[in-house]
């Protein structure tokens, strides 16, 4: 297949209307980056903000099926069994228990002391204190969503005053030519 010179010679011809609108893609992206740092974490970053800190321990594992999908070329399972934590700790007099939602590393097991933060508005609302992993996957989403956010509306900035400079240069140019001649 010949090299479609015809398409580089087009997108040489018009890179500042392509540089001009490449604005676009990256607000769009920028805001499905927020939408998904937003529903990933914003119960970790509620429990980060005002959350507490106290002792737990891990008193077993809950077994879960980590769905996965399976390509008909493929063989074996549709998902693999993954085990996640069941915690308890003592907040305001009473015991509570959850399933945090990350899976643990491999040297964790039943009795392993672990730091919980929670809510003590809604104790119930709780995770394992993990200094890196609390940031993941959320934390990444949000900073990249952040910067292509603020790049497109640098651009889009750019954008509205190369056109308002466009338009005051074209009344300019009209003022000083002066009136145009009637045409008989």
């Amino acid at each position: 297949m010949p090299f479609p010179q015809s398409q580089v010679e087009w997108i040489l011809a018009n890179r500042a209307r392509i540089l001009r609108y490449a604005c676009v893609p990256q607000f769009l992206a920028g805001v499905a980056l927020f939408a998904f740092a937003h529903f990933t974490g914003r119960t970790d970053l509620h429990l980060l903000v005002r959350g507490a800190r106290t002792p737990g321990k891990i008193v077993g594992f809950q077994r879960r099926q980590l769905h996965t999908h399976r390509s008909p070329s493929s063989t074996g399972m549709f998902g693999r069994n993954v085990y996640l934590p069941i915690v308890e700790f003592e907040a305001q007099g009473t015991v509570v228990r959850f399933e945090d939602s990350k899976l643990v590393s491999q040297g964790e097991s039943v009795g392993w002391p672990v730091t919980v933060l929670y809510d003590p508005g809604k104790v119930s609302l709780a995770m394992i204190d993990r200094p890196f992993w609390n940031w993941i996957p959320w934390a990444p989403s949000l900073a990249i969503g952040v910067l292509l956010t603020f790049a497109s509306l640098r651009g889009l900035l750019r954008i509205s005053r190369l056109t308002s400079v466009h338009t005051q240069e074209h009344k300019f140019n009209e003022n000083v030519a002066g009136p145009k001649p009637a045409s008989e």
